[in-house]
């Protein structure tokens, strides 16, 4: 009998419950015996291990449990009990592997606990650090609508479309430093003398809107705009006209480009 009979053949658990023959239990017994690392380190009662650390008398055949048929066996135990009971030691390794398994599963579970804890660490800081990057992003964006004074003065002539233009008319591009944009629209056909200009961002966020701007005497509407005022993007420009009743039509559109 050696180590990997023992395990394979759960000769252990056979030997508590009585279930060996006697030859096997003697082979058992001869192997702790002789191994006494071997014994020692069995998850059985320390009062068992006592038992088998001893060599048996003589004539005796087998071990300690008397579910194993041995007389001789017995009377020796008889003649020297020292208050081992077999069930007592059944019983205490049933406790044993109960408690085990209780803390195999509270292992089990810490571990869960500690691995849900793990994630959701891991989640939080993927949150911060996207948290970190749209914040810097608004940053970005917000120094790069900041408000600044022109520092120089650039004109641009403007023609109008009859329809919303998927484009930009007039691309300027992204003017630095800033400039002072003076755009003049040419208004020279119909009577109109008044008009309203509305600038949208191209996904539809309404930047300013001027009412009642009069058209000078080359028949042209002139507005200027600063740079600064507006981020990287395409922005869409409404031109309406007042009629007689004040109300608006459209004249026609554009689209600056400043990116």
């Amino acid at each position: 009998m050696d180590r990997r009979y023992i395990e394979n053949e759960h000769v252990v658990d056979r030997y508590l419950s009585g279930d060996l023959t006697v030859r096997e239990a003697r082979e058992f017994e001869k192997f702790c015996l002789d191994n006494p690392a071997f014994l020692q380190a069995l998850p059985i009662p320390v009062r068992l291990k006592t038992r088998l650390s001893r060599r048996p008398a003589d004539g005796s055949e087998t071990g300690v449990f008397e579910a194993i048929p041995s007389s001789s066996t017995r009377a020796v135990m008889e003649e020297t009990d020292d208050g081992f009971d077999p069930e007592e030691a059944r019983e205490e390794m049933r406790r044993s592997r109960s408690g085990f398994a209780v803390n195999s599963v509270l292992v089990m579970g810490l571990g869960l606990a500690l691995l849900i804890a793990a994630a959701a660490a891991v989640i939080f800081g993927l949150q911060v650090r996207s948290l970190s990057e749209q914040m810097q992003v608004a940053a970005d964006e917000q120094n790069s609508t900041q408000m600044q004074p022109p520092g120089s003065v650039q004109r641009y002539k403007a023609q109008l479309v009859a329809a919303k233009p998927g484009q930009p008319t007039l691309a300027l591009g992204w003017v630095t430093p800033a400039q002072l944009l003076d755009i003049s629209i040419d208004a020279t056909d119909g009577k109109i003398q008044q008009f309203q200009i509305t600038i949208d961002r191209n996904d539809g966020v309404r930047v300013m809107q001027i009412k009642r701007i009069m058209r000078d005497s080359n028949k042209e509407v002139r507005f200027s705009l600063n740079s600064s005022a507006f981020g990287p993007g395409d922005y869409l420009v409404k031109v309406e006209g007042y009629n007689w009743r004040g109300q608006t039509q459209t004249v026609g559109w554009m689209m600056l480009g400043l990116q």
